[in-house]
């Protein structure tokens, strides 16, 4: 895995780190469902836990489950799953709002090719899961995916590039420069062009 930062020699993410209501329902969806492996947990002092699931040999995720946790806020503190107002009914989860600094959702990767197998197989455990979703820009679709959400109701998702993307090459990765700012917005919003 070789790193596109600049500055510094990364190893893709370690582990994204989020919060838990009930330990052993975490625990049952992300190793007994999702296939993740509990590889660590650490006690919060008494507190609480934090625990670790390996997604591939370079990340993970992490929860806390802590004695008394937060209640929790969809649509402030992450993000809702009922579709936001730009969004097809379909698409629970895409574009609704969540707070600033708060985590939207987390997307895993997949093989394309897997996208309707993986939703039936969620769906045969009893998640409720999107159809496919095509998302788009103006040269077609570039990405493929399904959402989900977790015991906690975290909204997560399954995507993969099109081969639109691929063809792109390095290109249509192509960070955006500082002198093209002013050029990515419209009417006062940033965008990509």
């Amino acid at each position: 895995m070789t790193s596109q930062s600049t500055r510094f020699e990364l190893q893709g993410f370690h582990h994204v780190a989020m919060v838990s209501s009930d330990m052993q329902n975490t625990v049952d969806f992300y190793e007994g469902l999702l296939g993740f492996p509990l590889v660590k947990t650490l006690d919060l002092g008494g507190q609480g836990q934090h625990f670790f699931f390996q997604v591939t040999e370079n990340d993970g995720v992490a929860f806390f489950w802590f004695r008394n946790v937060n209640a929790a806020m969809p649509g402030v503190a992450s993000a809702d799953w009922n579709a936001g107002e730009t969004t097809p009914s379909r698409a629970k989860g895409l574009v609704s709002k969540a707070a600033a600094g708060a985590m939207h959702h987390l997307s895993f990767g997949v093989p394309g090719d897997k996208l309707d197998e993986y939703r039936d197989r969620l769906r045969e455990a009893g998640i409720e899961v999107t159809e496919v979703i095509d998302q788009e820009d103006e040269d077609g679709v570039c990405i493929r995916s399904i959402f989900f959400r977790d015991p906690d109701g975290i909204v997560l998702e399954f995507s993969s590039w099109t081969e639109l993307a691929a063809r792109g090459g390095t290109d249509w990765f192509r960070p955006a420069t500082a002198s093209e700012a002013l050029a990515r917005r419209k009417e006062g919003i940033p965008v990509t062009i």
